[in-house]
């Protein structure tokens, strides 16, 4: 609005039609925007905390628009177009606004395909239905969201339909507050998998810890469910499901 109003001001037509540019890629921008933040409200990670999310379609989209403004810009202002000599000193204005534009839609396109190329590197979706057992655990002394990031030796047992026989995997993993009762040597969760020739790649239910406890085991896990109450790092409604969740495994 302001480029538009200098431009009909200065009687400048290259401000005058960049200005009403701007404005129409502004809404357009605006509105996907607020799909995305519609995104990360109805989006959680597995603690319940709002996760970022943002698929290829979403990315893909968000990344053209600001190409589509930042490229107009910038030959609008480098070739002065609608600008005359006499009003050169405005052409750094679009060249401004269409090099930023350009610097968000192509940085993050990298940053993106950066990541997806590193996530894809982790290996194929994992699908195969699993029990993982924990053989050894230690701290990394790093934290997510507030969440600790521990090291754990696995044994993965592919359910026997699967065909994939058992084997061991050291993985990092970060884990929310609600399960770290279940978090000894000999615990089990069921996960999904992909197999031994990419053993990294797994979703772990931490939710579903498998086996059956004794009752001193569940007087520990109560207690330490307590503790987490008590330090606010759990909710209500987490305090008792996780309660209901260990009292159901006697």
């Amino acid at each position: 609005m302001v480029a538009l109003g200098i431009g009909v001001a200065l009687s400048i037509p290259g401000l005058v039609s960049i200005g009403a540019f701007w404005i129409a890629m502004g809404f357009a921008i605006r509105s996907q925007g607020l799909s995305i933040k519609d995104l990360q409200a109805r989006a959680k990670d597995d603690a319940g905390k709002k996760a970022v999310v943002l698929d290829r379609r979403t990315f893909t989209i968000s990344t053209a628009l600001f190409i589509v403004l930042g490229v107009p810009s910038l030959l609008t202002g480098i070739l002065e177009l609608g600008i005359s000599a006499d009003d050169a000193n405005w052409r750094w204005l679009p060249i401004v606004v269409g090099a930023y534009a350009l610097f968000i839609g192509v940085g993050g396109a990298v940053l993106y395909l950066t990541g997806s190329a590193i996530e894809a590197k982790t290996g194929p979706a994992p699908t195969i239905p699993a029990t993982i057992w924990i053989k050894a655990v230690k701290e990394t002394g790093t934290y997510i969201n507030e969440r600790p990031r521990l090291e754990f030796v696995f044994r993965v047992e592919p359910e026997a339909s699967s065909g994939v026989a058992a084997y061991e995997v050291t993985k990092k993993a970060t884990v929310p507050f609600t399960a770290m009762g279940s978090l000894k040597v000999g615990d089990g969760f069921s996960a999904k998998v992909a197999g031994p020739e990419h053993p990294t790649s797994m979703d772990i239910a931490w939710d579903q810890p498998v086996g059956t406890a004794g009752a001193d085991d569940v007087s520990a896990r109560l207690a330490a469910l307590d503790a987490l109450k008590a330090d606010g790092k759990v909710s209500d409604e987490e305090y008792r499901s996780q309660r209901e969740r260990i009292l159901g495994s006697l």
